[in-house]
């Protein structure tokens, strides 16, 4: 096999100058890199398992609130202190109320229905006590224990709406991605059993700079078909 002539090297050399705004696209060596770990979840006589890679923290869960082990937030002491009996408290911002006191009142500052408290769900209540202008409302807060199964079949997103790159991290473990995984930090059903795709962590290798991209394609592609010119 003769090796190449100077001239076909010169082409192949200017060809390769040229597609620099394609193949330079497809390495995308700029930009942040997302990497994410997948947990699965399961149950167990109505508890709730959570298979993690070790070292893991998944701090937040759509629609189960306290999932992250390493730190225990103020929210979830006060629905700790519930499990022995329901705690008042007062929440000075809010003075009026439509309702009546017994209300259970729809909960506004959080999303999460449910709460995970050691290895068992429980779902919250607030129910409205009573409200002034000088004290602010006062609500009971509660917890009543629920089958973890059936919040996570409540709470979990279905399979035609898990997107592709989250099934992908399922399936494979893990997964290193250029954009954020729009349902990250959900209950995801998949393959008939439930998991969350969780961030590991982030890393930029090399800033984006649009602009300068743009400036060395520019002048790649310009010595490109200089160098075809030429010969």
């Amino acid at each position: 096999m003769r090796p190449p002539t100077r001239r076909e090297l010169t082409v192949a050399v200017a060809l390769l100058l040229i597609a620099v705004p394609i193949w330079a696209l497809a390495l995308d060596v700029t930009g942040p890199d997302y990497r994410y770990e997948t947990a699965e979840l399961s149950t167990e006589d109505g508890k709730l398992a959570v298979d993690a890679p070790r070292g893991s923290d998944i701090e937040d869960v759509d629609g189960i609130d306290c999932f992250d082990r390493s730190t225990f937030s103020r929210r979830c002491f006060y629905d700790g202190g519930a499990l022995d009996g329901n705690v008042t408290g007062v929440n000075p911002s809010i003075v009026r109320v439509t309702g009546y006191a017994g209300d259970e009142l729809t909960r506004q500052a959080r999303t999460d229905e449910y709460v995970m408290l050691g290895d068992e769900v429980y779902r919250r209540s607030t129910t409205f006590v009573a409200a002034n202008e000088s004290v602010g409302m006062t609500v009971e807060l509660g917890v009543e224990r629920v089958d973890a199964a059936a919040a996570l079949e409540d709470v979990a997103r279905e399979e035609d709406r898990v997107s592709d790159t989250a099934k992908t991290a399922v399936r494979d473990g893990s997964i290193t991605t250029n954009e954020p995984i729009e349902d990250a930090d959900e209950v995801l059903l998949v393959d008939g059993d439930y998991y969350v795709v969780y961030e590991r962590g982030q890393s930029i290798p090399y800033p984006a700079q649009p602009g300068v991209e743009r400036l060395f394609e520019t002048v790649a592609v310009a010595a490109g078909a200089w160098l075809l010119l030429r010969d």
